[in-house]
């Protein structure tokens, strides 16, 4: 039975190893002897357990638990070339599962198929074999070496101790701004003052570096970039740190001058709906100052990553994802397994830089490819495959490649244009994908940074990261403002600023951490209302609203579908601070959740005062910015006008 099973538990710690992007014999081996001893201490463990129920419960629990280990290994090393991670438990949960089922299926039913074997082994063979010849404490003393054999283990239990022996910080005087590049105005952009500045059109392209625009390593691959490169300005030495390495890691350094990184008590996905970061002052939040119209579009799903309330959270009037913009397609069927191909992006894209042109309001469109997602990319159907070597993502990117070229020639052809700046950048570095076998040893991998139509120039070699982006785009725009980045500088006045930062400082990196988890995002004690907590009965169920039943868990309720709504208590002054309303809420029908407040000028609900978000089908998470636009007064909720049963599962209001 050992032997088995130490065989079946050996297959993915191979596969594994061989996706590893720091591939080394002697890893490999040291992870092959410690998966076999520990396989074979378990089993043997098991076996000299007295036969019966539990030992079988047992078993089969210990195994399918290993199992789920060694797979989930698998996976990160398949999926990013390397040991769990930050970003891969900020990907691990139930949203991720589903959102990538049609992508990720053959694995789902590997695991469980394989799984199944381990079982079904332990189960036959258990009474067939007899108890170990060695004593089980010496199979302790095996099983603990077995551990520490894990390379992943063992590293992962480095960086640990390191956290642990690192000083804390009790306080803000503790931390060094000035030695460490960080700003401490960034924990005080209250009341930020701007200026009008040109439109900007912001392409976030996944996972395409600056290896693909290669002419001596993939001839021909993007012509379209290289042209438009020769137009442009480009950073050369744009690199990607920790926290930056994934899509949400890659938007939230960009758009706020932070790297996602926090303090691992707060949890992986769910952090984006846990009032993380949302203290922080964003490049959307000085455009709202400057009244600019915003907009998001992405073909993957907003629920994916946390991506829609992260961006719904700072300052965009719309942000649309898969579900919001299939709706606009000509035929709804054409998918990807990642949501919208970039051909029907782009199409739309244009259509909606045409109506924000045409408000004669300075704007900011902001785009999200997906067709060169890993690791074997999704070309559109409307493009030509790449011509010098048949692979899927270099047909991905040859794809985009020609796709945002021809939507610039489109945008270049609007009045507009001439007041508008486009920049291109990587959301990350590409993750392991079936092209990277192609990429030359040694090359040094950046990040890929192009701007066009703007007069503002610096030195494309200096030394740059994702969190310099938004205050080097404001400065692209001519915007006159007043924030301040926590890490980010602006790059075109950089002379003197941190030249020689140490982006790799783990004592950096720890303190940023503690500012992002601390200082940048809603404390407790800046919740001021909760109906988690309060007595769900100070809400007035005023409108067509049948059946309220208050339970542990929120408050049930029925609509009929004619102008339903309910009004939540006196509230304090939103006036006085930026306040936003979170809510999370289950329906059975899309629809679309409405918020009136009242102003001192206006004591009426009125469509001048109304905030809207559209539901979907099942569970929703909300976020109302108010930005102390609403004066003392009563909110009132329109939770939708499809008739049907609503679940509120919490509601809050933070500053």
């Amino acid at each position: 039975m050992q032997m088995i099973l130490i065989f079946l538990f050996s297959l993915p710690v191979l596969l594994a190893h061989n996706y590893n992007l720091d591939q080394s014999a002697t890893t490999t081996i040291s992870a092959l002897i410690s998966v076999s001893l520990l396989i074979y201490c378990v089993s043997a463990l098991l076996i000299n357990l007295k036969r019966g129920s539990i030992r079988n419960i047992l078993g089969l629990a210990t195994l399918s638990a290993l199992a789920i280990y060694f797979y989930a290994q698998f996976l990160s090393y398949y999926l990013q070339g390397s040991y769990f991670n930050q970003q891969f438990f900020f990907h691990s949960n139930f949203t991720t599962l589903i959102e990538t089922w049609s992508v990720y299926y053959p694995l789902i039913i590997l695991f469980l198929g394989w799984t199944t074997c381990i079982c079904l082994v332990f189960l036959y063979f258990r009474n067939r074999v007899s108890g170990s010849e060695y004593s089980n404490e010496l199979l302790v003393l095996l099983l603990v070496s077995a551990l520490v054999l894990d390379p992943g283990i063992r590293d992962a239990v480095k960086v640990k101790t390191s956290l642990m022996t690192s000083p804390s910080i009790e306080s803000l005087e503790q931390i060094d701004w000035e030695q460490l590049g960080l700003d401490r105005n960034a924990l005080e952009n209250f009341d930020i003052a701007t200026g009008v500045g040109k439109n900007l059109v912001l392409v976030f392209l996944e996972g395409l570096e600056t290896v693909y625009m290669e002419e001596s390593i993939f001839p021909g691959l993007t012509p379209n970039l290289n042209a438009l490169n020769a137009q442009g300005w480009q950073l050369n030495n744009l690199n990607q740190i920790e926290g930056t390495g994934w899509t949400m890691g890659g938007i939230v350094a960009t758009l706020c001058g932070t790297p996602l990184v926090y303090e691992s008590s707060l949890g992986g996905n769910s952090i984006m709906f846990t009032r993380f970061l949302d203290k922080a002052t964003c490049l959307p939040d000085i455009l709202r100052q400057a009244d600019y119209q915003q907009v998001f579009m992405g073909g993957a799903s907003l629920e994916f990553a946390g991506k829609g309330d992260f961006l719904n959270l700072h300052s965009f009037d719309q942000v649309l994802g898969k579900a919001e913009l299939r709706r606009e397609l000509p035929d709804s069927s054409y998918l990807g397994g990642w949501g919208l191909f970039d051909d029907s992006l782009f199409a739309l894209a244009l259509q909606q830089y045409q109506r924000m042109a045409a408000a004669e309001k300075p704007f900011n469109l902001t785009l999200l490819t997906v067709d060169t997602h890993h690791p074997g990319g999704e070309p559109s159907s409307s493009c030509s495959p790449y011509a010098e070597i048949d692979n899927s993502i270099l047909h991905a990117v040859h794809c985009t490649d020609y796709l945002i070229g021809n939507f610039i020639e489109q945008l270049k052809q609007h009045p507009a244009y001439e007041d508008t700046v486009v920049v291109m950048v990587s959301d990350h570095l590409a993750l392991r994908n079936n092209a990277f076998s192609l990429f030359p040893k040694g090359y040094e991998r950046r990040l890929y940074f192009n701007v066009l139509n703007s007069d503002q120039l610096a030195s494309s070699q200096v030394l740059a990261t994702p969190m310099d982006l938004a205050p080097t785009i404001l400065e692209m725009l001519d915007i006159t403002h007043d924030a301040s980045f926590l890490v980010g500088i602006d790059l075109l006045n950089a002379e003197g600023q941190h030249s020689e930062r140490n982006m790799d400082d783990p004592r950096r990196e720890n303190i940023i951490r503690y500012l992002n988890s601390n200082h940048l995002s809603t404390a407790e004690n800046e919740v001021h209302y909760s109906l988690n907590r309060a007595n769900w009965g100070e809400i007035d169920f005023v409108n067509n609203i049948e059946n309220v039943e208050f339970t542990q868990n929120g408050v049930k309720f029925n609509v009929d579908g004619h102008d339903p709504y309910f009004i939540l208590p006196e509230l304090p002054n939103f006036q006085q601070k930026d306040f936003r309303l979170y809510i999370t809420i289950d329906v059975e029908q899309a629809s679309a959740m409405a918020l009136y407040y009242l102003t001192d000028e206006d004591k009426a609900y009125s469509e001048s005062n109304k905030l809207t978000r559209e539901t979907e089908t099942g569970s929703n998470q909300l976020v109302f910015s108010l930005n102390r636009r609403a004066g003392q007064g009563r909110l009132r909720i329109d939770p939708g006008s499809n008739p049907g049963q609503y679940f509120i599962r919490s509601l809050e209001i933070r500053s």
